[in-house]
């Protein structure tokens, strides 16, 4: 059956690119942002999503204050742009799928964590896949669970799973949230503490939306602990060099203190929050060939890769930069060790 296309409309709806900038721009919610992520100046997207907006012939958003509306037009060219692109993305699919593993496109999302050891998996990955193009995109929990509703990514990488969706979840590394603070701070020496013990400190926390964050909430809730009052900084890193200098302690995964001389970990009753890290998708999501073998290979060669076998090593840094790494110890050890081993029997054939 042959389907008639209208050309005509074809050409009020202008060029892919055209489209794909301004798709940018109403996601991004300005013009400037959507530059920056597109490696474009501003007045060169500007002037693409002028073009498309006169081959259409109504305006696609309008201005108010410094906020960047979309009209009704924009709302439902987006629409329309969002199920093109899915299409291109599924045909690009298939024809990676004919082609074997030369070449295609992996799309994987991660909480912003995720990014100190994932590193470790898609490096080795790539080295034996040369020719597929990763896309990967960091974010906290809030940013992830969008991310989902849009099914923009293959696969995801979070702590706490979101419940609204029906997800395939692959569990393969502990995640210990830890409390902890400069080697230089008072606290640093104390054998061992107390949730009271810290009532005076000032803390420094992931903010609301975070899985770092739901993780806290969660853990204080369990053990009817008031949750402390706390400046919040939207990145890892910041905290890190924040507590560094001694503005104030914070709670955040372990991870955090690899290849740092300045942090300790205290030793506070109750802790750490033992969490899981999991690779997951949605379950009637298609997965690519490409995405495919870069979740069993992934889960294959994790406890390789990832610190497993040797976390103890990894974490164990000098005695004043870590304390005594408590969570890092054999049982923890076996423990990841059988999480890969349960996830890789659940790996797609």
């Amino acid at each position: 059956m042959t389907t008639t296309i209208d050309t005509h409309l074809l050409t009020k709806l202008g060029t892919l690119r055209q489209l794909q900038i301004f798709m940018s721009v109403a996601q991004c919610g300005s013009i400037g942002r959507a530059a920056e992520q597109l490696h474009l100046t501003q007045p060169s997207v500007s002037m693409q999503v002028r073009k498309l907006s006169e081959a259409i012939g109504l305006p696609l958003y309008e201005v108010i204050g410094r906020k960047l509306n979309l009209t009704a037009v924009g709302h439902e060219v987006l629409a329309a742009g969002e199920e093109i692109f899915d299409a291109v993305n599924r045909l690009n699919h298939r024809i990676s799928d004919i082609k074997g593993l030369d070449s295609g496109i992996l799309k994987i999302a991660v909480v912003s964590t995720a990014k100190y050891f994932l590193y470790h998996v898609l490096g080795p990955f790539c080295e034996r896949y040369p020719g597929v193009d990763v896309e990967f995109t960091v974010g906290n929990r809030s940013e992830i669970i969008e991310r989902m509703h849009k099914n923009l990514d293959d696969l995801y990488i979070i702590g706490n799973p979101p419940d609204e969706f029906e997800l395939i979840e692959y569990p393969f590394l502990p995640n210990p949230v830890v409390v902890i603070a400069s080697n230089k701070h008072p606290l640093a020496e104390a054998a061992t503490l107390d949730w009271s013990d810290l009532a005076e400190q000032r803390f420094i926390l992931r903010e609301l939306g975070s899985d770092t964050r739901l993780s806290i909430e969660q853990h204080l809730a369990k053990y009817q602990l008031s949750m402390p009052k706390a400046m919040t900084i939207k990145s890892n890193e910041a905290i890190k060099y924040a507590v560094i200098a001694n503005m104030g302690i914070s709670i955040l995964s372990a991870y955090i203190l690899y290849d740092s001389k300045d942090l300790i970990q205290l030793q506070v009753t109750n802790f750490p929050i033992m969490s899981q890290w999991q690779m997951v998708h949605l379950r009637d999501k298609r997965l690519s060939v490409v995405a495919e073998r870069f979740l069993r290979f992934f889960l294959e060669q994790g406890n390789k890769l990832l610190p497993c076998k040797g976390l103890k090593k990894i974490f164990d840094l000098p005695q004043t930069a870590t304390g005594n790494c408590s969570w890092a110890n054999q049982d923890f050890v076996d423990y990841t060790l059988n999480a890969f081993t349960i996830s890789r029997n659940e790996a797609p054939n």
